[in-house]
């Protein structure tokens, strides 16, 4: 036993050393990652005439509500910020992260990060959130659930709006079909209609291969919208 517990004390230590030196490789790999990928989009961006900037504050207060951004806020950084036209529509992107107010963490146990996308709508409309079924949808302080009376639908999704007249006017006729068979509405991408903005988002970071599908699958629910449900708001 005198021999046993220092050998079995030098296995754990080492272990936990181990340990410690793997989870900070892979940090810094996945940080390599997201650097590539940011500077991957930013030349895209680039050679599209699409405006940058690499921080701002206070641009994207406008999107607060619901998570990822916080219900209000006030001077939000926003990071690798691009602007510009898609399909002829204006449209903004970004990075934005939550747990450290964007301070990276060398392991990567707190910061979480985000990339929004919103497209401008043809018109305003009251707050309207589509998304995957949760836990706490019948708690929701973001409006009340809606179902369109369309079985596949309502099955797969939730509406969530104060405003039922305009989300089923909006919803019902292209869009809940379109949603409902289009493999893009996975449960990484809901979509909300804020103001004159219809918004999606993704756990991650930003990198170009997501930013033409995402800018596709928000203009693809536009186009579905009728054109009438904006002159009525």
């Amino acid at each position: 036993m005198n021999v046993l517990m220092p050998v079995l004390m030098v296995l754990f230590v080492g272990g936990m050393f181990a340990l410690v030196i793997t989870m900070f490789v892979r940090a810094r790999r996945s940080q390599a990652r997201g650097v590539e990928g940011r500077v991957a989009a930013i030349q895209l961006a680039e050679e599209r005439g699409w405006s940058y900037q690499q921080a701002t504050y206070g641009v994207i207060d406008r999107l607060c509500g619901m998570a990822p951004l916080p219900v209000r806020g006030t001077n939000l950084q926003g990071r690798y910020y691009i602007t510009g036209e898609f399909r002829g529509r204006g449209f903004c992107l970004f990075e934005y992260t939550t747990g450290t107010n964007g301070v990276d963490d060398d392991l990567g146990k707190q910061v979480v990060y985000w990339t929004v996308f919103a497209v401008t709508a043809p018109g305003s409309g009251p707050e309207l959130v589509v998304r995957r079924p949760q836990a706490l949808d019948g708690m929701t302080q973001r409006g009340r659930v809606v179902q369109l009376g369309v079985p596949e639908f309502d099955e797969a999704f939730r509406v969530i709006t104060d405003d039922e007249p305009f989300a089923r006017n909006a919803l019902t006729g292209e869009v809940a079909p379109f949603l409902s068979s289009d493999p893009r509405a996975g449960k990484d991408a809901p979509i909300r209609l804020h103001n004159d903005e219809l918004v999606t988002w993704y756990r991650g970071r930003l990198s170009p291969q997501g930013i033409d599908e995402r800018l596709n699958y928000l203009c693809d629910v536009l186009d579905r919208i009728p054109p009438q449900v904006w002159s009525t708001v």
